[in-house]
């Protein structure tokens, strides 16, 4: 079997070489249960390969057939899966081709419209895929296994989903030993927990794991967190946990474990939570356990909109986490959702305003994205909201900062009393404004380590000098955008921001520097 990890490489293309290139991790665990059950699998990864398709024919040389292809699908990456998998079909007919991950989740009817696509496997695929594999090349029936989707008798049919595995410890270690590779994957991260309690309606990691919330022993932790460090050298670890702090007496014995291990003086380490997780004993015993840099989807400063988005918590509660977070030491990244349904151009201004105010160090803010499978997609379904381009190749959250200004990439939603040119233009106001800063510029730049590796010009001067001809590209690409946005702003064109609006607040901003 060949696990391939699709990666649509024009969206970030000029963000590339400033971004640390993440291990696919779903493919990893896969990986790992497939060897448990004494599966040779291989993965081909297309952030890393040049040419993928050559890639697999070098791979298959040898093997038996049928050959398995499973890709795993997120609905950014839907246009490149269909196109790579109706190649390799064609290629090799007798093949059989599986679909995991979100995207397929979520939408297994979509996915199975493809003739070439024989299987979808919904949900977490560790328990699924070692058994669908060995009925696959037994060439046996395979219609009792639980949590797929295929064709029988010309229609789809969907088994019955398994039951979600209560005990992380049961999942064989991650295998990091895979990903050492000449193309350098970033290994400093760890999932310590899977799921969310919580119900934003704009969240599509749910779509594998519903509410339930599961977390590895500290025991199994903290064995992995010494692996990174005594064999792979890692200094700077991110939990890459949906919601870290749900169980605060377990984030309690791991930050104890961390210390009595001496973990704390080799490596430094950035997590997610929520405003309502967080009081300031929590954080201080993280703190102490060297835990530097924490995430908040902060996402609107408005109680009405949180309120809308199933959000759970309030304006308050976020503000009082990340005051706390700041005077205890913390570096503090954030993000903002906007478009999200009701919103109006005053809610964003208040977010902008809130971004400021609360001396946050990195902040990225986003369109809203009705991915499938979440409720915010039903919503715009529902309103007659959802613009899909082509096979999904407009469903991408950071579009207004990464895209090319000579080809946008246009919104997938855009909520009643709004236009695309406004949110955009407000996408933008709040970039400029936020960043328009030296000491935040310049902690970008200084600190590749935290912000959750959003951008690394480079640790050393020979890195940033070799990055300097895409620092130059970048720049000019920059430039292009906010040039057009302050023109926009001069003939007040598809905007709401006024030029007195815009002045004012960069006397502000200069005054605070």
């Amino acid at each position: 079997m060949i696990l391939i990890n699709s990666s649509p490489k024009d969206a970030l293309k000029i963000f590339q070489p400033f971004l640390p290139i993440f291990v696919p991790v779903g493919i990893g665990f896969l990986l790992s249960a497939l060897e448990e059950k004494g599966v040779n699998a291989l993965y081909v990864d297309e952030q890393v390969e040049d040419d993928t398709f050559g890639k697999i024919k070098e791979l298959v040389k040898g093997r038996e057939k049928p050959y398995i292809f499973g890709f795993s699908v997120l609905t950014a990456a839907f246009k490149s899966s269909i196109v790579l998998s109706k190649k390799l079909k064609d290629l090799y007919p007798d093949s059989i081709v599986v679909f995991g991950g979100t995207h397929p989740t979520a939408n297994p009817d979509e996915v199975l419209s493809y003739d070439h696509i024989d299987i979808v496997v919904r949900g977490e695929g560790e328990c699924i895929l070692p058994d669908l594999y060995k009925c696959l090349k037994a060439k046996a029936s395979y219609e009792h296994i639980q949590s797929i989707s295929y064709r029988k008798d010309g229609k789809v049919t969907h088994n019955n989903k398994a039951p979600i595995l209560k005990n992380l410890d049961e999942y064989p270690a991650f295998p990091y030993h895979r990903f050492v590779h000449e193309k350098k994957y970033d290994l400093g991260f760890i999932v310590s927990s899977r799921g969310c309690p919580y119900e934003c309606i704009f969240c599509s990691n749910r779509v594998t794991t519903n509410k339930a919330y599961r977390y590895r022993s500290a025991e199994s932790v903290l064995n992995e967190l010494e692996l990174l460090s005594s064999k792979y050298k890692q200094k700077y670890v991110l939990f890459l946990d949906d919601n870290f702090l749900v169980n605060k007496e377990r984030i309690s014995v791991l930050a104890e474990g961390i210390k009595a291990r001496g973990l704390d003086k080799k490596m430094s380490f950035n997590f997610q939570a929520r405003g309502d997780n967080v009081n300031y004993e929590l954080l201080k015993i993280l703190y102490d356990a060297n835990f530097k840099s924490i995430f908040f989807g902060i996402e609107t400063a408005s109680n009405r909109l949180l309120k809308i988005v199933k959000k759970g918590e309030t304006i308050e509660e976020i503000i009082d986490a990340v005051k706390m977070s700041k005077k205890i030491g913390f570096h503090v990244s954030a993000t903002f959702i906007y478009g999200l349904p009701t919103e109006t151009h005053k809610d964003r201004v208040s977010s902008m305003d809130l971004s400021r105010d609360l001396d946050i160090d990195m902040v990225r803010f986003n369109n809203a994205t009705p991915y499938p499978g979440t409720e915010l997609y039903e919503i715009a379904k529902k309103e007659n909201k959802l613009y899909v381009q082509g096979l999904y190749e407009n469903f991408n959250s950071v579009s207004t900062f990464i895209e090319n200004p000579f080809k946008k990439i246009p919104f997938s939603y855009i909520p009643d009393g709004n236009s695309e040119a406004k949110i955009r233009s407000d996408i933008l106001l709040s970039y400029l404004l936020f960043y328009l800063n030296f000491k935040k510029i310049k902690k970008v730049f200084n600190n590749p380590d935290q912000g959750v590796g959003w951008f690394n010009a480079g640790e050393k001067i020979f890195e940033m000098i070799r990055k300097l001809p895409s620092i130059i590209t970048l720049g000019f690409l920059l430039s292009i955008k906010f040039i057009e946005f302050l023109f926009n702003i001069l003939i007040g064109k598809d905007t709401d921001v006024s030029l007195k609006y815009l002045i004012k607040n960069i006397i502000v901003q200069k005054g605070k520097l």
